[in-house]
């Protein structure tokens, strides 16, 4: 028996030239976690693959945040406990066929407690193309993954005042105006940051984090968590750059 199970969550119907979400939820036994696709010193994320009807077409998969995890000898990894529902946004085409439109998913994913075990899983689940569009717009969401992607790390434009990052040789500051805490979770295609594990929470509205040697272009790209002065955590994608600009990396968080 596998310490994950996987579900695939789907809205009752959808009508051709649509876009949808689709949710993969995992269920984790108590003590054990999953992982982000963000860097980790030692877990690799949760893989997912959708097999579905012609005229589907899956986007990029969207990630909640995770949670820092310090281990002993300042191993950091950023995790998933209980459980985490990961959402792909479905393009439907317009002369997909109508009817009974079966949706699976098929998953590896490491899970850890003391140990590691890699494991792997699937699932199903099968929603109406409906001709045209119902009278009930509930019908074309699911409401656990609707509440999952209101909650996604919020897109910050270039000016937006709620936090601010800044990248001056290799270091970079990110700040927050009212905050009490800021943490950084760096994404996949973030410039290596060092000693991560001590330094990647300050308790007070700016942290500043000291960047490996690498390649010219300095990229600062992950999810900030900010906890203001009131106790109340919002998180936010950043992704700024010095340098060329980066070409697009993985699945973005």
């Amino acid at each position: 028996m596998t310490h994950a199970q996987v579900e695939v969550l789907l809205p009752k119907a959808v009508v051709p030239g649509s876009t949808m979400d689709v949710g993969v939820r995992f269920t984790i036994e108590k003590d054990w976690h999953l992982y982000w696709n963000g860097q980790n010193d030692s877990g690799t994320p949760i893989e997912i693959e959708l097999r579905m009807p012609a005229g589907f077409k899956a986007k990029q998969t969207l990630w909640p945040a995770p949670e820092r995890l310090v281990e002993p000898g300042g191993i950091l990894n950023h995790i998933y406990e209980r459980e985490v529902i990961l959402i792909v946004p479905v393009e439907v085409a317009k002369d997909a066929n109508v009817g009974p439109a079966e949706i699976a998913v098929e998953s590896k994913w490491l899970a850890c407690k003391e140990a590691c075990v890699p494991e792997s899983g699937g699932a199903k689940a099968t929603l109406k193309v409906d001709a045209v569009p119902a009278a009930h717009a509930a019908l074309y969401v699911h409401e656990a993954v609707a509440k999952v992607r209101a909650a996604l790390p919020i897109e910050l434009a270039k000016d937006d005042p709620r936090v601010k990052a800044s990248i001056d040789g290799r270091r970079a500051t990110i700040q927050a105006p009212d905050a009490r805490e800021i943490a950084f979770m760096p994404g996949s295609d973030c410039t290596p940051v060092k000693t991560l594990a001590e330094r990647g929470v300050a308790r007070s509205d700016k942290l500043e984090i000291e960047l490996a040697e690498g390649p010219n272009t300095i990229r600062i790209s992950g999810i900030v968590r900010v906890v203001n002065l009131e106790g109340v955590r919002a998180y936010y994608h950043i992704d700024t750059y010095a340098g060329a600009r980066p070409e697009s990396g993985q699945d973005r968080p």
